[in-house]
């Protein structure tokens, strides 16, 4: 503390005051009074001029005064409260959504990781300790510090995780800052205005941010996948034997359902003890299918369709879905049956989910899954992409429709995706698939062309 007040000389019409006080009488201050507000207790501003001379004082005040307004001006707070203290406060009440179901408590996890890690460790890399110091070009580089050095700090077990973010999950992540901004820091006044923090355009390519799976890549994948959950080596659980064909049949399916994979694994609240996805076996009906056989000139039995009812859904509106998955649902069930009753775990119910967890009846984590996916493209290896996801088989089925010739509204009531996004993925698909039509050229009687095909380069 400085003591009590000697002198004070207000400037500028009151705005601001140039002080000495009892403790360091000779220095003069710097000091502005800030009124009371519903968000926070009136205060002063005051700072050392360090110097002894009045006109040097008034001076240093006015650029000290200008340097405040240039904050104020530029949306920033003159208030220097600990902008890891708001951080933390946005987030413990942006628990009551979830507590509400406004939101899901995953959703919650992700923002309060993106503020406890990256914007934290961003702002220690910019200097920025207190509210004052939020400029309106603090983020003016937030982008190029993520991808070059803001991945650098991600702690989690699983090392393929460990890489620079996509676009369009920088993007979101501006989206998190904005929302702290509109929803938090302004209406509490402790900034004025938000800054302008740019996205950045997605084209399709990156929209495509789960490319789907090509099929010489598929067949790596289901190879490693019959070979890995039938290996014994290293294994001295039954269980991880039914972990392993779990992961084997839930890939399977999804490729040919186009699911997300907590709509069909299943999510579990632990803290409201409630079930909120996930497709139990009473959920899925066979229907037997035949074609016709030219040789034997008569209806023969086909493999069967799977009609699949995703009762809860992200978008909240069920949906059947007709798909060529029944076979490894099928196999998927007789093998845990027999596994069950080899093990001594109860048999199957109509009500149990397909792909849940036979020591809890509750759905695996999507921790486990990711985790398999990532071992799947380690032990794979260079002959698979990096760039493929665990949403990768939903993709593929939309993909897989489109080419055969579904529409692209029938592809969205089967997928749940909305219009507008089909319709993108709709006309690219289209547009390919019409090559030889906006393509083709007359050359003579033959109509073709008489050099072959050759490359560019």
């Amino acid at each position: 503390m400085s003591g009590a007040c000697l002198e004070k000389i207000p400037l500028l019409g009151g705005e601001f005051e140039i002080c000495r006080f009892a403790n360091s009488p000779r220095v003069w201050y710097f000091r502005q009074y800030i009124p009371e507000t519903p968000n926070y207790k009136r205060t002063y501003i005051k700072r050392s001029l360090k110097t002894e001379d009045r006109a040097q004082a008034e001076r240093r005040a006015y650029e000290e005064w200008r340097k405040l307004k240039t904050i104020e001006e530029d949306g920033g707070s003159i208030t220097a409260k600990s902008v890891q203290d708001l951080m933390d406060d946005w987030i413990e009440k942006s628990y009551q959504r979830v507590i509400t179901g406004e939101i899901q408590e995953g959703t919650w996890r992700s923002k309060r990781s993106f503020f406890t890690n990256s914007l934290v460790n961003y702002f220690k890399s910019r200097g920025v300790k207190r509210v004052t110091d939020l400029q309106a070009d603090t983020f003016d580089d937030f982008r190029y510090w993520r991808t070059t050095e803001g991945w650098k700090f991600y702690k989690g077990s699983n090392p393929n995780q460990r890489k620079p973010p996509t676009d369009g999950t920088i993007n979101s992540e501006i989206g998190l800052i904005n929302e702290w901004y509109n929803n938090y820091l302004i209406p509490k006044g402790y900034v004025r205005r938000k800054p302008l923090i740019k996205m950045k355009h997605l084209d399709l390519d990156d929209l495509s941010a789960n490319p789907p799976i090509p099929v010489k890549q598929w067949e790596l994948i289901w190879r490693y996948l019959k070979s890995w959950s039938e290996s014994k080596v290293g294994v001295n659980r039954a269980e991880v034997i039914y972990w392993r064909q779990c992961f084997r049949h839930y890939l399977l399916v999804a490729y040919n359902l186009g699911n997300r994979p907590s709509e069909v694994i299943g999510r579990f609240n632990n803290k409201k003890d409630l079930l909120e996805r996930g497709v139990a076996w009473d959920d899925v009906e066979i229907i037997p299918q035949t074609r016709w056989s030219e040789s034997q000139e008569k209806e023969v039995e086909d493999k069967p369709i799977s009609l699949v009812h995703i009762r809860k859904t992200k978008t909240k509106v069920p949906r059947e879905v007709p798909c060529r998955a029944a076979e490894y649902l099928e196999r998927w069930r007789d093998f845990a049956f027999q596994w069950r009753q080899e093990n001594g775990y109860p048999t199957l119910k109509g009500s149990d989910l397909i792909f849940a967890n036979p020591k809890t009846n509750k759905p695996y984590s999507y921790t486990m899954f990711s985790k398999a996916w990532s071992e799947l493209k380690l032990k794979i290896g260079d002959k698979f992409e990096d760039k493929y996801t665990l949403y990768s088989t939903r993709s593929s089925f939309v993909t897989n429709l489109l080419e055969e010739g579904v529409s692209a509204d029938d592809v969205c009531k089967l997928t749940g995706h909305s219009y507008s996004i089909m319709r993108r993925h709709y006309d690219r698909m289209k547009m390919r698939n019409r090559i030889p039509e906006v393509t083709k050229r007359r050359y003579g009687k033959k109509d073709q062309n008489p050099h072959g095909v050759w490359k560019l380069l």
